[in-house]
This record gives C-alpha cells, sequence and structure tokens, in this order.
C-alpha cells in the first residue's frame, strides 16, 4: 500500500464461527500483508471496537446476539464512516445494503474479501441516499413545434 513510514490499515473481522473468521482473516492478509486484523465473537465487543475511528473496513458475519443485518445496523450506528462488508451463507444484499452496508458477499465467495475491501477503501464513502428526484408531468413541459 505504499512506503514503510505509513501506518498499517486497521481490519475489523466479525463472526462468531471461529473457522469462518479465520478464513476471512487469512484473505484479508492476503491482500494486506502489513495490516493489523482484530477479531470479534462478540456483537458488543466489535461495536465498541467499530467506534474507534483508526477501523479501516469492517468484514462481518453474524454474532450470537445479533443477525447479520441487525449487526450492520449497530455497526453502522456506531461509525458512520468505516466501510462494511457483510457476508452470509444466504443472499442477503439488499437488507444488508438497507441496512448500512457497502457490499454484499455470499460466503462461496470468501476469497473475493480482499479485493473487495481494497476497492472500498481506495475510493471515498458515499452515504446510502435515496434519490428524491421526481419527474415533471408530461403536461407541465411545454411543447416544441
Amino acid at each position: 500500500m505504499g512506503n514503510s513510514n505509513e501506518s498499517p490499515l486497521i481490519f475489523l473481522v466479525v463472526d462468531h464461527h471461529h473457522d469462518s473468521r479465520y478464513l476471512l482473516v487469512k484473505c484479508l492478509l492476503r491482500k494486506f500483508t502489513n495490516a493489523i486484523v482484530q477479531e470479534a465473537q462478540d456483537g458488543d465487543a466489535a461495536i465498541e471496537m467499530a467506534r474507534r475511528g483508526d477501523i479501516a473496513a469492517i468484514v462481518t458475519h453474524r454474532t450470537r446476539e445479533y443477525i447479520g443485518t441487525e449487526l450492520v445496523e449497530k455497526l453502522r450506528a456506531a461509525n458512520a464512516q468505516v466501510p462494511i462488508v457483510m457476508v452470509s451463507g444466504i443472499e442477503r444484499s439488499g437488507p444488508a445494503l438497507a441496512a448500512g452496508a457497502d457490499r454484499f458477499l455470499l460466503y462461496d465467495e470468501w476469497l473475493r474479501v480482499g479485493t473487495v475491501v481494497k476497492d472500498l477503501i481506495s475510493t471515498p464513502r458515499l452515504p446510502n441516499v435515496v434519490s428524491l428526484r421526481i419527474p415533471l408531468p408530461k403536461e407541465q413541459k411545454p411543447e416544441q413545434n
């Protein structure tokens, strides 16, 4: 990611299942060799860690206390700026993005997590915004002859 004077990136990986967490951590460290990857299996500990401003990205599944989308909402409330990738064994991209995740990956795509995180942190995070643009009815537009 640059010269050796830069601080290492810090990632947070959240999952109640040890083996799943291990796979996600390994993939992140393959893409970001000098990164620090913090792990949490407890939802409240993860939320507390997310409040810190030095987390570069969060990759989360679920914990015993919270289902994935509920955890994403709480992580997003704790840190509005950090990129969040939610992973699940079940297709939940719509609910994940609605809850505040920036990306969703199925667990069988776990090998892509490093690339997805790299893409997320190399572009500024834009908040999820719903367009409120209302088209004008046709009768209000002047006719051109």
